[in-house]
């Protein structure tokens, strides 16, 4: 299995993040900027005249293999063996390093920082920055030519920020040893106020979604379940889903009104705590490395049985295992000398060597199928599709990544503001 990318080389970039049309960058000497990711996509076109049509796919259009039209027209089998064929001729062949050099008259920079950045995310036009001393926020505002109109760099939390969060309006800031704090976004004009106690005390080094109730890892291999209090907006779209093309037609009211442990999901696995090494998730799909080596997905569905795992097979040796993201029909890994894309059950290793870290877009519309990794003097841009065909899978694993709400941990209905036309899901 191989991958479409192209590499960005001779950039010292400690992190990068891909939205609304274009590719953010935090560099080593402490300045953060921009590009047009289409002026960079169309780099590659140029040099590859023969893909064009499969470069925008892969990396401008992902989202249309998701797509009923996508899906039909790939139904044709004769299509499909097309697609497939070209599809592989151009992993075989687009291997394209553009020095940062000369494209770096084309970057506009947005700001500087100060203290060393952990964790960068943006959301709702707004850009967040976690750092040793603290959160950072700047709002912005973007044309239809992708040029941003920014604020500066606002402080608005003071404790070191390893990881920041965000969805359904709301902010989910993991501060380390002083705990889990959140926010919401409530003015468009406002810098957000962050919470002055913890949602949950002890500590939190990441954060991810299941739906609207958040999962807190207090550390690699440990987490806690958390249900949060809920609305329905209907059709109406919040401000801060301008040049959002999602479907967040939900406001998160309030997070932790109720806490669990992850002993329910262990319960349902049947495995004790201290056998697990590492675990993840996204979505529906819990991911879960244990320490004699097994590495499996399941979901939060309770079963007759037990809950089934869907194995996954690591390359070569069991190594630590530093960070993780999602993909469709898959997940890649962040090793101390490597990273490895699994997929449709089959394995790939996309560098080899460290990287500073891994992010992809399960969230976004035009990016889900797209990884950045960011190595010590170059960043790569992943296409994640594969068009590897899927391997036949039993009834057991038909529900893998399609299941919205957890029968697991058990919310209290009472709990969850609803109108009447919305039955609560617990």
């Amino acid at each position: 299995m191989r991958t479409i990318h192209f590499d960005i080389v001779n950039i010292e970039a400690i992190d990068s993040y891909l939205y609304a049309g274009n590719l953010y960058v935090v560099f080593a000497d402490g300045h953060i900027g921009y590009i047009s990711f289409d002026r960079i996509i169309h780099i590659l076109r140029e040099a590859y005249h023969k893909y064009d049509n499969i470069i925008q796919l892969a990396f401008l259009h992902n989202d249309y293999t998701q797509t009923p039209s996508g899906t039909l027209l790939l139904g044709i089998q004769r299509v499909k063996k097309a697609v497939e064929q070209e599809w592989r001729e151009a992993q075989n062949e687009i291997s394209l390093s553009i020095d940062y050099r000369e494209i770096s008259r084309y970057f506009h920079f947005y700001g500087e920082y100060h203290e060393m950045p952990l964790d960068m995310r943006i959301y709702a036009m707004r850009l967040y920055l976690g750092c040793k001393d603290g959160l950072y926020e700047s709002r912005f505002s973007q044309d239809d030519k992708t040029i941003v109109n920014q604020t500066n760099l606002e402080r608005v939390f003071d404790s070191k920020v390893v990881s920041v969060n965000a969805k359904y309006g709301a902010i989910a800031i993991s501060a380390d040893k002083e705990g889990l704090f959140s926010s919401e976004l409530s003015d468009e004009d406002s810098s957000i106020r962050v919470s002055d106690k913890p949602v949950l005390e002890g500590r939190s080094l990441r954060t991810d979604w299941k739906d609207v109730d958040l999962l807190n890892y207090d550390s690699a291999s440990e987490f806690s379940y958390l249900h949060n209090e809920y609305e329905r907006t209907e059709k109406q779209q919040p401000f801060y889903y301008q040049l959002r093309q999602g479907n967040e037609h939900k406001r998160i009211t309030e997070i932790g009104i109720q806490i669990e442990d992850m002993m329910p999901i262990l319960n349902n696995l049947q495995i004790q705590k201290d056998e697990v090494d590492y675990c993840f998730n996204s979505g529906g799909v819990a991911f879960f490395r244990l320490k004699d080596g097994e590495f499996f997905a399941t979901d939060f569905q309770s079963r007759q049985g037990g809950a089934y795992r869907r194995k996954i097979k690591e390359i070569g040796k069991q190594k630590k295992i530093l960070s993780s993201v999602v993909i469709p029909n898959g997940c890649v890994l962040n090793y101390f000398d490597q990273t490895v894309m699994y997929r449709n059950g089959k394995s790939f290793v996309l560098s080899e060597e460290p990287a500073y870290g891994i992010r992809s877009y399960m969230n976004a519309k035009r990016y889900r199928s797209i990884l950045t990794v960011n190595n010590e003097h170059s960043l790569s841009v992943f296409s994640a599709e594969t068009f590897t065909p899927f391997e036949p899978r039993n009834e057991a694993y038909e529900d893998l990544g399609r299941v919205r709400y957890s029968n697991v941990f058990r919310g209290k209905s009472e709990l969850i503001k609803s109108d009447n036309s919305f039955d609560v899901p617990f």
